[in-house]
C-alpha cells in the first residue's frame, strides 16, 4: 500500500521529468499463485541487483499474468529497475517493455526514444520516427504540394489526380487540419472548382498552405515553424539515457523487496 507522502513525491518527480513515475505496487495477497505468478513474493525477496536479468524476467511474467489488471504497476517497477540497474544490456529491452505498458502517447514516445538512444544506432531520421510527427515518403509530399498548387489555380480535378499517388491522401489527412475547413473542405472544394474559377484564398490561408508544403518537403529535418505546424505544438520529447533511473522514476539504491517495500537492504 503506497503511503500518501510517497504518492505525492512520486507525482512531483513525474511532473519534473515529464514522465509518470513507476508505482511501487505490492503483489496481491495470497500464498498460492500471487496473481498468477508462482511464488511471486518469494521470488521478489530473492531479487538482487547483481542479477538484473532476474528483474526483467520476473517483470515479463507479472505483466503477462496481469492482463490489464492492477499488478501492472509492479511489472513497470521491475522493468524500470532492470533497465536502470544494467542500461548497456537491459536498458533498451526494459524501455521497450515499458512502452508497451504505457498509458499515454507522450510516455510511449519518450520510452521509444530512450530505447532507440540506448540501442546505439541513433540517426536523425530514426529518432524522428519515435519523437516527431509520422515520417512520410518524399513522393507523397511532392504529390500533396502539387495538389495544393492545382487547388489554388482552381484546377480541382488535377489536384484530386495528384492525391492518387501512393501515400498522398493519407499524408493530406494527417496534416489537413491546418487548412481552413480541414481535409474534408479541401476535397469538397476540389470537386467544386474545375477550372472556370479559382477559390477565394485569403492571404492567411495562402501562407498556411505554403508553410505546409515547405514543412512536408523538408523531410524529418525541419525548422521550428514547420515542426510546430506539423506537430500542432506537441511538446518536444526529453530523453536522457544518461539519467535513466531518474527518467523512469525508479530508485536503484532500493533494489531489495522486503515486507512489501523496496528498500536498500
Amino acid at each position: 500500500m503506497i503511503r500518501p507522502r510517497t504518492t505525492f513525491l512520486l507525482l512531483v518527480v513525474g511532473v519534473m521529468i515529464g514522465f509518470s513515475a513507476v508505482s511501487q505496487a505490492e503483489p496481491p495477497d495470497g500464498d498460492e499463485g500471487d496473481g498468477g505468478v508462482p511464488a511471486l513474493r518469494q521470488r521478489l525477496r530473492d531479487l538482487k541487483p547483481s542479477n538484473p536479468m532476474a528483474y526483467l524476467e520476473l517483470a515479463e511474467e507479472v505483466a503477462d499474468a496481469a492482463g490489464g489488471g492492477g499488478n501492472l504497476d509492479l511489472a513497470r517497477h521491475l522493468f524500470a529497475l532492470a533497465a536502470a540497474l544494467d542500461p548497456p544490456r537491459l536498458g533498451r529491452s526494459g524501455c521497450l517493455a515499458l512502452a508497451d505498458l504505457a498509458e499515454g502517447g507522450n510516455d510511449r514516445r519518450r520510452l521509444l526514444a530512450l530505447a532507440w538512444l540506448l540501442s546505439g544506432r541513433v540517426s536523425a531520421v530514426g529518432l524522428a520516427d519515435v519523437t516527431g510527427p509520422p515520417t512520410h515518403d518524399r513522393l507523397a509530399a511532392l504529390a500533396v504540394s502539387e495538389a495544393l498548387s492545382h487547388y489554388r489555380r482552381g484546377k480541382g480535378a488535377l489536384a484530386l489526380a495528384a492525391l492518387q499517388a501512393p501515400g498522398a491522401m493519407d499524408l493530406l489527412r494527417a496534416h489537413g487540419d491546418v487548412l481552413r475547413g480541414g481535409t474534408a473542405r479541401f476535397l469538397a472544394d476540389c470537386e467544386l472548382y474545375r477550372g472556370r474559377q479559382r477559390p477565394l484564398v485569403s492571404h492567411r490561408d495562402l501562407v498556411t498552405m505554403l508553410r505546409l508544403e515547405a514543412a512536408l518537403l523538408s523531410g524529418p529535418v525541419r525548422n521550428w515553424s514547420g515542426e510546430i505546424l506539423l506537430s500542432g505544438g506537441r511538446p518536444l520529447i526529453e530523453a536522457d539515457p544518461g539519467r535513466l533511473a531518474e527518467t523512469l522514476g525508479v530508485d536503484t539504491t532500493k533494489p531489495y523487496y522486503r515486507n512489501g517495500r523496496w528498500v536498500k537492504e
